[in-house]
């Protein structure tokens, strides 16, 4: 059940980042199918890393009686070392994910001692429902908050952007549906932010980034492949735990990748870059 639940989340990513297009989720498959899967955890390592560190504090402190004491340096290093590595940001939304579920358990506590005298079938059966929801506040409340992360960044790619400049014009759309459907429109341009699918040592795949046209082009035929952050798509960043209890601020390596694609058209095509 599990490999058929992951399975059908990387078919539902795919399908948004394709914005729901059959053809192009059948071409993001094809051209990369391991690429999906590592890719999608890794985007989302923000969230992963903090629910990490706080799941394995829940549960060590709920089911305590059941541990063995050798595990406990175990899980010590796990919650110390993924909560350093999880950005601050996403560190306090995790902990306000806690907070609720340390309320939420004590409104479960609160309703089984209301629910102790209550006599007959009707009580045990409250009874047993609220004893099998103890210690699992978290669980509910991360997956919802999961799924809503997923959902609400669901055409994200698995990939980071890039900006490309390219001698010749590319396709970068075969339907302007603002001007006319279901006619051919070809639209080309030489400069674009698009996400790198799939290369090789001739070819290069290219999702667009705001058409999420797939294109193929020669590797001759680029000139400039400058990774940077789609600040419409991807997660902001933030600097870590361990960064953060040092004073060192956040100092991403890309800018916006709008901000390159600008400089680039600025430039005629084919002037290099001046080195610093």
């Amino acid at each position: 059940m599990g490999s058929a639940l992951l399975l059908l989340l990387f078919i539902i990513k795919s399908y948004g980042v394709a914005h729901y297009s059959l053809t192009t989720t059948t071409a993001l498959l094809v051209a990369t199918p391991s690429q999906v899967a590592l890719g999608t955890v890794t985007i989302y390592a923000y969230y992963v890393l903090p629910a990490v560190a706080l799941g394995t504090a829940w549960f060590a402190v709920m089911f305590r009686d059941r541990i063995r004491p050798a595990f406990w340096p175990l899980i010590a290093i796990v919650v110390i070392l993924t909560a350093l590595a999880s950005p601050l940001t996403y560190l306090v939304r995790g902990v306000a994910v806690l907070l609720v579920a340390v309320w939420w358990e004590m409104v479960i506590r609160r309703y089984r001692r209301v629910w102790a005298d209550l006599p007959g079938e009707l009580g045990r059966r409250r009874r047993r429902i609220l004893s099998g929801l103890r210690g699992l506040s978290i669980v509910y409340l991360g997956a919802g908050a999961m799924a809503g992360l997923f959902l609400f960044s669901l055409d994200v790619p698995w990939v980071s952007a890039q900006a490309f400049q390219v001698t010749d014009p590319a396709v970068v759309s075969t339907q302007n549906r603002q001007v006319r459907a279901d006619e051919l429109t070809i639209e080309t341009a030489n400069r674009f932010v698009g996400y790198p699918i799939d290369e090789n040592e001739e070819w290069v795949t290219v999702l667009h980034a705001d058409t999420r046209y797939i294109m193929r082009i020669p590797q001759s035929q680029v000139q400039y492949r400058l990774t940077c952050h789609n600040e419409a798509d991807q997660l902001h960043g933030d600097r870590p735990l361990f960064e953060a209890l040092q004073g060192n601020p956040y100092v991403s390596h890309n800018i916006d990748c709008r901000k390159v694609l600008n400089d680039l058209e600025q430039r005629p095509l084919g002037k290099p870059f001046p080195l610093q």
